[in-house]
C-alpha cells in the first residue's frame, strides 16, 4: 500500500480494507483518460458519495433542528455545496493525493473547487462502499456537520428563492419566468 495513502487515511481516520477504492476516489477522469493508467475515473464514487452524503446530512437535520422544510432545505444545501466540499476537501489536503491528468495538473486543477468537492463526495462513497454507512457517516458526522454547532455553515445565496418568498409575502402578486 502506498505511503502516501496511509497518511491520507490517517487525516481521514479511516481504514480501506481495500485501498483501490481511495485510489479510485482521487482519480481525475483527466488521468483516467490519458488511458495508460488502467484506472477508472472518480465520476460513478462522486455520484454516490453525493448521496450518501445527501442522505446523512438529511438525516442529521432532520432529527437535530426543529425548522420547517425549507429551512431544512437551505441548511443541507449550505453544508453539502460546491464551496463547502472544497473547504473540506482543502482541509484534509486532498488536493496533494489527486490523480490528475498532465493538462489539468498544469492548469492547477488541485486547486479546482469543482474537482475538490468531487473527490470529496467520491472519498466518501469509497469509504461506503469499503464500509458500509456507519464508517461514511462517522466521516460526515466528524467533518462535516459538527461545523452546523459552531455555526460555521457556509451560506448559499439563493436569490431566486429569496425572490420568490418576498414576491409570495404581498397579496395578489406572482412571479413568471
Amino acid at each position: 500500500m502506498n505511503n502516501e495513502y496511509t497518511a491520507l487515511m490517517d487525516k481521514l481516520g479511516y481504514r480501506f480494507r481495500d485501498p483501490r477504492l481511495l485510489e479510485k476516489a482521487l482519480t481525475h477522469s483527466s488521468y483516467a483518460n490519458e488511458g495508460r493508467h488502467g484506472l477508472e475515473s472518480n465520476e460513478r464514487l462522486e455520484f454516490l458519495g453525493d448521496s450518501v452524503l445527501g442522505f446523512v446530512a438529511a438525516k442529521y437535520l432532520f432529527e437535530k433542528e426543529n425548522g420547517p422544510e425549507g429551512e431544512l432545505t437551505k441548511l443541507r444545501a449550505a453544508v453539502v455545496c460546491e464551496k463547502a466540499l472544497c473547504s473540506y476537501s482543502k482541509e484534509l489536503g486532498l488536493g496533494n493525493y489527486l490523480l490528475l491528468g498532465k493538462g489539468e495538473r498544469l492548469t492547477g486543477g488541485a486547486e479546482r473547487p469543482s474537482i475538490l468537492a468531487d473527490a470529496f463526495e467520491a472519498v466518501i462513497a469509497a469509504m461506503y462502499l469499503d464500509g458500509g454507512l456507519e464508517p461514511a457517516q462517522r466521516f460526515i458526522l466528524a467533518h462535516i456537520l459538527n461545523g452546523l454547532a459552531e455555526g460555521e455553515i457556509h451560506h448559499v445565496e439563493d436569490y431566486k428563492t429569496e425572490l420568490q418568498e418576498r414576491v409570495q409575502r404581498r397579496a395578489g402578486q406572482t412571479l413568471s419566468y
